[in-house]
């Protein structure tokens, strides 16, 4: 299965260079050790220099950080057993949490052990509170300003409007946004998330498109001409701007998709207790913040406040959180690799 986001893809060459401390599974850390795991690059750097040494001085825990790819944790994990696992709390997206937590490894977040868990916004926490949203990334449409004469307000728009035929750029089926964006399909063709035969009829109709492995691609493809209106998270468009690329970022009237870093509690945690605090301090008002500030995604405590200047790059905030479609990765995980198959055979 490859369906990891278009971070695990950002971080890929990095991550090499920053591998983990946690080099084998079963290694053994004090109780007041606490593994945290997080990706390379930027978000290496970020959780160094800002994120860890704020957590140490407030909580007062000594932590060991974990770098590498989504696929790299849980191979850690399933290489540990469900008895010893070499995390007490784990942060992956949340498609791939979802196949982990069918395993059994986690369990039900306490509220009481984490007081900002009830200020996150409900959309983000899942059932019986066995695994929270703490980091969002909205994926929307961009466009090409100087390039499209009608912008995009909808979704449906990528159908309808004639001047995006052959100029339309969508992830690959193997990046999480892919699958996102066909059962946002499914539901708003098809009624449902289960509607996966129309949502390829569906996407069949905007043919011929260009396909991209991750956002960076997809920024290129825009950079370039090669398309003009695309499929893609918010702050690769942000990034865009900022070199002074013509580009506009769309909220769709539907509603968003998201990339969702999952953070969820090992059932058998040797510092537990540690985990908790962590998971704490991620969804503060102000980490959120400061987390928008480095990477413009969501925040996803309702008491965050961005100030007009970031606010305008981050466009999915506040009431607009609800806006962000959610899934039923327990029921699409199964067919996933059926839906891959058919997605390379039809959509060439």
């Amino acid at each position: 299965m490859k369906a990891f986001s278009r971070r695990d893809c950002l971080q890929a060459m990095a991550a090499a260079a920053g591998m983990s401390a946690l080099a084998m599974p079963g290694m053994s850390f004090a109780a007041q050790n606490l593994v945290v795991n997080t990706y390379g690059g930027r978000w290496e750097k970020f959780w160094r220099s800002d994120l860890m040494p704020t957590f140490m001085r407030s909580a007062g825990v000594e932590t060991t950080l974990d770098v590498g790819l989504g696929k790299n944790f849980v191979a850690n994990l399933r290489a540990a057993g469900v008895a010893k696992p070499p995390y007490s709390i784990l942060m992956v997206n949340e498609n791939i949490a979802s196949l982990v937590r069918a395993e059994g490894y986690f369990e039900p977040i306490p509220a009481a052990k984490v007081p900002n868990l009830a200020n996150v916004y409900p959309i983000l926490r899942n059932a019986e509170d066995n695994g929270v949203r703490g980091i969002v990334s909205t994926i929307g449409i961009g466009y090409r300003k100087d390039l499209v004469k009608t912008p995009p307000k909808s979704w449906s728009d990528l159908w309808s409007n004639p001047e995006f035929k052959g100029k339309i750029g969508l992830y690959q089926i193997g990046n999480t946004a892919a699958m996102l964006f066909l059962l946002m399909t499914a539901k708003l063709y098809g009624g449902s998330q289960d509607a996966i035969d129309r949502a390829f009829t569906e996407i069949k109709k905007l043919l011929p498109f260009t396909q991209a492995d991750w956002s960076g691609t997809l920024s290129t493809m825009l950079t370039r001409g090669d398309v003009t209106v695309a499929v893609i998270d918010f702050p690769e468009i942000v990034a865009l701007q900022k070199k002074g690329v013509p580009v506009e970022m769309v909220v769709p009237t539907e509603g968003v998709l998201a990339f969702e870093q999952s953070f969820n509690v090992l059932k058998n945690a040797s510092a537990k207790e540690e985990a908790y605090k962590y998971l704490d301090f991620i969804l503060r008002p102000d980490v959120q913040e400061m987390m928008a500030k480095e990477f413009f995604t969501s925040p996803t405590n309702t008491r965050s406040k961005l100030p007009p200047d970031l606010a305008k790059d981050v466009p999915v905030s506040g009431d607009r959180m609800k806006s962000i479609f959610q899934f039923d990765w327990a029921k699409v995980n199964p067919q996933v690799a059926a839906i891959t198959d058919r997605w390379n055979r039809e959509m060439k």
